[in-house]
């Protein structure tokens, strides 16, 4: 449409947009001290090893380039595009047409002009400094936001707003934050300066991109939302919801947030407050996502300005205690939202935001009266009045939940405690689990079920097709271990539960459930655990503490597997932490239960064969989360560290682990049962990682810090593969290397820990340099297998898995608990 010069105004309602359908479909495109704080002092964060993490890591920290090329494979089959706008505002940030305070709007006409030739004088002292290019265009688009913003609250003296957040351009200033250091245009944050912005209280994130001059913008035009404009657009809303009304059924009250306070009618910053606390919270809207499958979802590959949105997005969701990510994307004049979280994005339709600037309006109102709930900011979390960039005096409320002995307890409430040396950890990465640990202490009725002792919150989102789940096989392994005289004494070794929680996405207001788009491409529910506090191995003082530790964790994991015939599958640096006792002692226990599952009947042939023909698609059995989505230390699958393989499928879901720690024929990729020896095998592997990288505390310190481990921590499963081959089988990279990779692993080992070295991994490779050969064998006979399966040979297919079943009982004699404590008991 051609603009006009005043008089006349910029009327884009008088060539309406084309109303969406009513249902918008998107493109498919134990005992312990009383206290442990004394053990902790003043550190840099302790961060998670995501799969994301690994795979974006380099030796000088978290890559640009890196991450862009991981996040452009992740996210290709998790994609809705095209999701229409208003429907968007309101599923997201639960902000509907007729909440927009009933007025006319009129964008600031210098900004606008500025914004379209890409030129903006900004007053520096008493002096102009003329600004050109997309700089030009950040700085007037901030201002026009911001004058809209003003024009929605003229009658409110001071901020009435719940989470008053300010739209600011960055300019050169970069977001505080625990990775990448990346700075997107804009964010949504509380009022303070840019240079103390953080991206765990940020609102949402903004980018910009604008090359060309818009045409037929000139400093006399006008943009105008008259209030004509609001209504029909309010009329289009009602018209689409009379189909969903009569479509929606009854659903369970939420966990969710309250109702947004638009200042329409206000009287005054009181009437306004009694207003917002006399409104019900809303009750979530039936689900109503498409019976439809992911595979029903198309590929996406999301462009260069795309991919930079969702960088932002990822780093947002990375931060804080979020359960998704907000922001927009504006190129040229063309305006697209986002929404990302644990198990995809959905981007918007995009829409100009001068020809129709009713949407416009739309989107800056939501987002400027939204609370931290509808930010994306978990609703469990309760914040103090006035706290807008801390975690002061916040408490966690859980309105029910499960304790160790699967009794029902309701009305649970927790105090966080996250202080620079007790900080908050989040795990690196938008999609997966997005596991999330907060130190807390117990309040209330909590405190007399679990008494005054420090405590952690894990949260995360977890696989819903995952039969055992991570507290129920805790309860499990500790109430079996409890019956016996004998094994009680390991109790002291396995993580302390004190209750749980599971909610779905419709019990916590997610905005996908209720959201028009096919189904999660691995669905997920929320999960809470309330568990002791423990120390990480960075806190181990001596090689002593190591030595008790390290035993400690092999032993206890054995006893599990053989009273409760339960695996770990994912024994890390990560997954081994400790307590002290009242002596000051390490006791060694095992953490992190996520991907544990019951040890299978190694004599079921037909399992043998259904686990070869399921290569590159799903498990048979036994673990049910994909390596790919694997959040606490792991890492993604072969190949272009991708999800997928090399036909497009699901990638396998049988290998389960930690990239650095996976036992060699995992990572090759063989579709072999996790047995007993994988995990004993990366018990060898963490020894040798923590011998190689560990540097302790000084005296002056508390904590140690690991090296960064070049081939092992790498996002290329197949890389790790290769730099572990190499270190077993004691080869050089380059002829000319005075040491080989076995020796060069360990060149630089404190000294205090090369006893180990000698004493323990010496031996212990002897033991497991025969893994590389036993893989060769299992592999030729999983060849063989596919051809006799391809010529339709049904009996010498199942001649050979008998065979490949005795090739892996052989292997798993070569490994045993009892050679493997000879070792490290000598």
């Amino acid at each position: 449409m051609d603009m006009v010069e005043d008089p006349n105004l910029y009327k884009a309602h008088d060539t309406p947009v084309p109303p969406p359908p009513a249902l918008s479909a998107p493109t498919l495109r134990q005992s312990a001290p009383a206290s442990i704080d004394k053990f902790y002092r003043p550190s840099e964060p302790l961060l998670v090893r995501s799969p994301f993490g690994l795979a974006t890591k380099g030796a000088k920290g978290y890559e640009d380039k890196l991450v862009k090329g991981l996040i452009k494979t992740q996210f290709q089959d998790k994609t809705d595009i095209d999701y229409d706008v208003i429907d968007f505002v309101q599923h997201v940030w639960k902000f509907k047409p007729e909440d927009i305070p009933y007025s006319s709007y009129e964008l600031d006409r210098a900004n606008c002009h500025s914004y379209a030739k890409l030129e903006y004088e900004r007053i520096d002292g008493i002096s102009y400094q003329e600004i050109t290019g997309e700089r030009a265009c950040c700085s007037a688009f901030e201002n026009i936001i911001r004058g809209v913003c003003h024009e929605l609250t003229p009658a409110i003296p001071s901020d009435e707003r719940e989470f008053p957040l300010v739209f600011s351009f960055l300019h050169d200033r970069t977001p505080k934050g625990d990775y990448g250091k990346f700075k997107p245009d804009f964010g949504y944050a509380p009022a303070v300066e840019v240079n103390e912005h953080t991206w765990a209280h940020w609102g949402a994130y903004g980018e910009l991109k604008k090359k060309r001059v818009t045409p037929n913008m000139r400093p006399t035009t006008r943009i105008v939302v008259t209030k004509t404009m609001i209504e029909r657009l309010v009329k289009e809303w009602e018209l689409r919801q009379e189909p969903d009304k009569r479509k929606d059924t009854d659903s369970s009250s939420s966990v969710s947030t309250s109702s947004h306070a638009t200042p329409s009618s206000v009287a005054s910053p009181t009437t306004q407050s009694q207003k917002r606390k006399a409104k019900a919270p809303a009750e979530p809207r039936a689900s109503k996502r498409t019976k439809t499958s992911h595979g029903t979802r198309k590929s996406v590959d999301l462009t260069g300005n795309e991919i930079q949105s969702a960088k932002y997005a990822n780093e947002l969701l990375s931060h804080g205690i979020r359960n998704y990510a907000t922001g927009f994307l504006v190129e040229e004049t063309s305006m697209s939202l986002w929404y990302v979280d644990r198990m995809g994005l959905v981007k918007s339709r995009s829409f100009d935001i001068f020809r129709n600037p009713q949407l416009f309006l739309l989107v800056i109102a939501a987002l400027h009266f939204a609370n931290r709930a509808q930010l994306g900011m978990n609703p469990l979390i309760e914040f103090p009045p006035g706290v807008f960039q801390s975690y002061d005096r916040a408490v966690l409320r859980l309105p029910r939940a499960v304790d160790h002995a699967k009794e029902p307890v309701e009305e649970l409430t927790f105090g966080l405690r996250i202080t620079k040396a007790k900080p908050l950890v989040v795990a690196y990465g938008a999609l997966g689990r997005g596991t999330t640990i907060i130190p807390v202490k117990a309040q209330g009725r909590a405190r007399e079920l679990f008494g005054s002792e420090n405590l952690v919150v894990k949260m995360s989102w977890q696989p819903i097709n995952r039969e055992d789940t991570e507290d129920q096989l805790i309860r499990v392994i500790r109430r079996k271990l409890g019956k016996r005289k004998k094994t009680r004494r390991y109790l002291k070794h396995i993580v302390d539960l004190k209750c749980s929680l599971d909610l779905t996405d419709a019990e916590l207001d997610l905005p996908r459930a209720s959201m028009m788009v096919p189904e999660a491409y691995e669905p997920r529910l929320f999960r809470v655990l309330i568990l002791r506090e423990y120390l990480p191995l960075e806190y181990v003082r001596s090689l002593d503490d190591f030595r008790r530790i390290f035993i400690a964790a092999v032993k206890a994991h054995h006893k599990v597997y053989e009273i409760v015939g339960v695996l770990h599958c994912d024994i890390s640096a990560g997954n081994v932490v400790f307590y002290r006792d009242n002596v000051g002692h390490a006791i060694g226990v095992l953490a992190d239960w996520d991907l544990a599952a019951y040890k299978l009947n190694p004599d079921d042939v037909e399992k043998w064969m259904q686990l070869v023909e399921a290569k590159g698609t799903e498990r048979p059995s036994q673990c049910s989360e994909s390596q790919g989505d694997k959040d606490s230390d792991a890492t993604l699958p072969d190949g272009d560290s991708s999800p997928l393989d090399n036909h497009g499928k699901r990638g396998p879901r049988y290998r389960t682990g930690t990239g650095p720690f996976m036992a060699f024929d995992l990572l090759d990729s063989l579709p072999v049962f996790h047995g007993y020896r994988h995990d004993l095998e990366s018990f060898f592997y963490l020894l040798c990682y923590f011998c190689a990288t560990f540097n302790p505390p000084k005296p002056s310190e508390s904590k140690g810090t690991f090296r960064f481990l070049a081939g092992w921590e790498n996002g290329n499963l197949s890389a790790v593969a290769k730099a572990k081959t190499d270190f077993l089988l004691r080869k050089k990279d380059n002829p000319e290397d005075k040491l080989d990779a076995f020796d060069s692993l360990f060149e630089n080992t404190h000294k205090d820990y090369r006893s180990v070295v000698f004493k323990w991994i010496y031996p212990l490779r002897n033991q497991f340099k025969v893994v590389t050969r036993v893989s060769v064998d299992i592999s030729a006979t999983i060849g063989d297998m596919r051809e006799e399966k391809k010529k339709g040979n049904v009996r010498k297919e199942r001649q050979l898995a008998k065979m490949l079943k005795k090739q892996c009982a052989d292997a798993d004699e070569c490994f045993t608990y009892e050679k493997f404590m000879d070792v490290v008991l000598s």
